[in-house]
């Protein structure tokens, strides 16, 4: 069990509450769509998951430590475990492709003789490996996400976090997106990814959790426990 939340509940800085006593177990390896209106809690679980966010109460654990009680030494090593791809993809446009896909290496200490070899392969796997030294302006939106994917997967984390990573996509580049995530499970990786496009879940049978203001309201997973 890499996650695990009970009764888990946290309030937006409004007071409001965000999460209301969720839970919900993740196992190594598992691919989870989390789905939902908006403000229904999906990116702020996610952004529980990598100590982004604190809990107000309940229990939260992740890869065995204690989200509600972890210190920042403890969060920043959880994070180099973790490959987190946002909608807006979030790259430093000043920096090469390379270097946006290096940093995270680097922050882990991976070896700088091999850095090229590293951040090549990962843009191979997503079919840009001809823009290692492009700046992203010079790049569509769709393969800037391409991107953000080489870079979340280049430490070879355990746990990928997708936030709507295919949320400003055309159809053909997020079914494309979708391909390279389940490809990483299949290394893997466990993935979760919060999305609106229901087209996706669709194309993979993968468990679906469904959040509503803040709970859990289905879970693909308890249904087939109980055979339906």
């Amino acid at each position: 069990m890499i996650i695990d939340m009970q009764q888990l509940l946290t309030r937006y800085p409004s007071g409001r509450v965000a999460l209301g006593g969720v839970n919900l177990s993740v196992s190594q390896g598992e691919f989870l769509f989390l789905i939902g209106e908006s403000g229904a809690g999906k990116s702020t679980l996610l952004a529980m998951l990598y100590g982004a966010l604190a809990p107000a109460s309940g229990s939260l654990q992740v890869f065995g430590i204690d989200m509600n009680a972890a210190p920042a030494r403890k969060i920043s090593a959880l994070r180099r475990r973790c490959g987190i791809i946002f909608q807006d993809h979030r790259l430093l446009f000043r920096r090469t492709v390379f270097e946006n896909i290096a940093l995270p290496l680097r922050v882990q200490g991976y070896p700088e003789d091999r850095m090229v070899a590293r951040v090549g392969k990962v843009l191979e796997f997503v079919g840009l490996e001809d823009a290692i030294w492009s700046y992203p302006d010079t790049l569509s939106g769709g393969e800037q996400q391409r991107v953000a994917i080489a870079r979340a997967m280049a430490p070879q984390p355990q746990l990928i976090l997708a936030d709507e990573p295919t949320g400003n996509l055309d159809r053909e580049t997020a079914d494309q997106v979708l391909h390279y995530l389940i490809q990483l499970q299949q290394h893997g990786s466990t993935v979760i990814i919060a999305t609106h496009d229901l087209q996706l879940l669709e194309q993979y049978p993968a468990r679906v959790v469904e959040l509503h203001a803040g709970v859990v309201v289905n879970d693909s997973a308890d249904e087939a426990s109980h055979g339906h």
